[in-house]
């Protein structure tokens, strides 16, 4: 029989709308920002945490679920003009392999080192995901 995750003190993932709303928890998070338009990309994930990327009109946000934690954190945020624009923006992210199943990411000269899941990124690559996100909004 297995223990229910409550049981064990451990909470369900957020969905992907709850954390988009979770940027207004943000210090520079403004009114202009709408986490209804907000785009989201689900980078990493193992069986007890996740990182998402969210995207506003103005900002980045990385999120990071830890399912043994009270509730997800927003662990930075950029404004999108530090990337640059459009073709630019891929410019400011590169990749590199850490396991076989995982890789290592750098979005910007400020956020290095950032675990995603090989898998996610079978058909279009995590740059071109992550470029893709800047460029909406």
């Amino acid at each position: 029989m297995k223990l229910s995750s409550r049981i064990l003190g451990y909470r369900e993932f957020w969905g992907e709308e709850d954390i988009r709303f979770l940027i207004k928890r943000s210090k520079n998070f403004t009114s202009d920002e709408s986490p209804d338009k907000a785009k989201s990309l689900l980078i990493f994930q193992t069986s007890k945490q996740q990182t998402w990327l969210v995207s506003t009109s103005k900002r980045l946000y990385c999120i990071l679920d830890d399912i043994r934690k009270r509730s997800p954190k927003i662990q930075w945020s950029t404004a999108k003009e530090s990337f640059g624009s459009g073709a630019n923006y891929i410019a400011a992210i590169s990749t590199r392999t850490k396991t076989e199943k995982t890789g290592l990411v750098d979005i910007g000269p400020m956020h290095k080192n950032w675990l995603y899941t090989k898998a996610f990124f079978n058909k279009v690559s995590i740059e071109k995901e992550i470029d893709a996100l800047l460029s909406k909004t």
